[in-house]
């Protein structure tokens, strides 16, 4: 009976074991909402100091207001975030290819009581902007950016289920999170002012291009053990979705407010009303077809921690897996007359669901921000921001942001900011750039919950090119 046994337990482990199994993968190759170098170098404490094209994801009302330059052309750039709450280079030297269940456990339980309480997250995005296709010119913009965006959670009852946590008369709740999505997001964007004050607007359009996760409110699961005997009950019920064509609209609001004494303050509201209806083709997504779903599905499918039970044709196909542990007795386990359908249930099912749309809601966020030019050479700025979901890259709850640019050397400017909060828990930003005449290169770097390259559970990298007007505004 030890190999039902085994088998049993890698059937009831097997979607958290896969959850964490994506998570690696998906994290290792590639962050959400653009970011401009100066953004992510400020620690995002820009939502009353942006100009221009920057605007559009920071607070469209700054349009409003003249700028350095009275048009700028984003020439190229990309904007690459990975971040866990866990895993860090120091952590895999410390546990990583080493048997847990040596010695006595000992090691198994001090990894157990270094994993997160909340549960194990890891997020990852990049963001590219189109070229030339995202400009802004007076106080209109128009923004193309191509986003790929990975979360995974994995909940603390759940991996103490995995490592072998267990506590009797415990209820176990195996939850786990799983959003991938690859979208084009058009936005047009306009500010209108009036005396000091300003209002803005961006109106977003999505086109989805791929998705797959699991499907909110319909996929949880729990096992308990009995505190008089060492009996397993429990249950789970899980739906993978995915589709390669989508659709869906957004809209951001913002109000800018500059005194004459030098302070600017900024609010923003983002994804009003943001959502993608899926299974919902375009032309585009017609003559792509499921290549970019099948592209994102391949990390799963063929890749280097490849999960061969896992069967699906990515073309548009959901999935359901449910189990059921039926009071599971550690003498009826081993008696020979014992069958494994006795002790342990589970389906598989691939449901053809191409003409059945679902929606993902994007999260709404809100930005609060004051700025102020200290003297001629420093600027400084700080922000609030909180979103009221765990998705898609954003965390529940406040964000705190403190950020300075000195230009004492105008073409190459120093900026540097603190963060507190959000996905990253907390993070050291620096950035700087290089701007000649119409020209202009800026960079900035990021590493969250750690100042060390060994000892950083995360980081963001923000590069981005653009042109500017000849001639400042007066």
């Amino acid at each position: 009976m030890q190999m039902t046994y085994s088998k049993m337990w890698r059937e009831h482990r097997y979607l958290t074991r896969l959850a964490i199994v994506i998570a690696l993968i998906a994290s290792s190759l590639s962050g959400q909402s653009l970011s401009h170098p100066r953004a992510v170098a400020l620690g995002g404490a820009f939502t009353a100091i942006p100009e221009g094209v920057f605007s559009v994801s920071s607070n469209p009302a700054n349009l409003a207001f003249p700028a350095a330059y009275n048009s700028y052309f984003y020439l190229g750039g990309i904007d690459w975030q990975l971040t866990n709450n866990f895993y860090s280079l120091l952590t895999s030297s410390k546990y990583g290819g080493k048997d847990l269940t040596a010695n006595g456990g000992e090691l198994q339980q001090e990894f157990i009581k270094d994993l997160p309480d909340e549960g194990w997250r890891t997020n990852s995005s990049i963001n590219v902007p189109m070229p030339i296709i995202n400009f802004s010119k007076g106080n209109k913009a128009f923004t193309t950016n191509i986003i790929y965006t990975t979360d995974y959670y994995v909940s603390k009852p759940a991996l103490d289920v995995i490592f072998g946590n267990w506590e009797k008369g415990v209820e176990y709740k195996t939850d786990l999170r799983i959003d991938a999505m690859t979208a084009v997001e058009y936005a047009y964007s306009m500010g209108i002012p009036y005396d000091n004050l300003a209002f803005g607007f961006s109106l977003k359009y999505y086109q989805g291009l791929g998705y797959y996760g699991l499907a909110p409110g319909q996929s949880s699961g729990t096992i308990m053990v009995d505190t008089a005997a060492f009996v397993l009950t429990g249950a789970g019920d899980y739906l993978f979705r995915q589709s390669g064509a989508g659709r869906g609209v957004g809209v951001d609001i913002g109000l800018t407010y500059r005194d004459k004494s030098g302070l600017d303050i900024g609010f923003c509201v983002q994804n009003i009303a943001g959502l993608i209806k899926w299974n919902s083709p375009t032309l585009f997504s017609e003559g792509m077809g499921n290549s970019i779903l099948k592209l994102m599905g391949n990390q799963v499918k063929t890749g280097v921690f490849k999960n061969s039970d896992l069967d699906l044709p990515f073309d548009g196909e959901s999935y359901h897996y449910q189990f059921e542990l039926r009071d599971i007795a550690a003498d009826q386990l081993f008696d020979g007359d014992s069958a494994y359908s006795d002790f342990f249930y589970s389906s598989r099912e691939i449901i053809e669901d191409d003409s059945s749309t679902f929606t993902t809601k994007l999260p709404l966020v809100l930005r609060f921000g004051m700025a102020k030019q200290m003297k001629d050479d420093l600027l400084v700025a700080m922000d609030f921001s909180t979103s009221f979901r765990d998705r898609f890259n954003y965390n529940q709850g406040w964000r705190l942001s403190m950020g300075m640019e000195y230009t004492y050397l105008p073409k190459i400017p120093f900026r540097f900011g603190l963060a507190v909060g959000d996905i990253s828990g907390w993070e050291v930003n620096l950035g700087s750039g290089l701007h000649l005449g119409f020209a202009h290169l800026d960079w900035a770097i990021g590493f969250h919950r750690g100042i060390w390259l060994h000892t950083a559970q995360g980081f963001h990298f923000s590069l981005g090119s653009y042109f500017t007007g000849k001639h400042k505004t007066k």
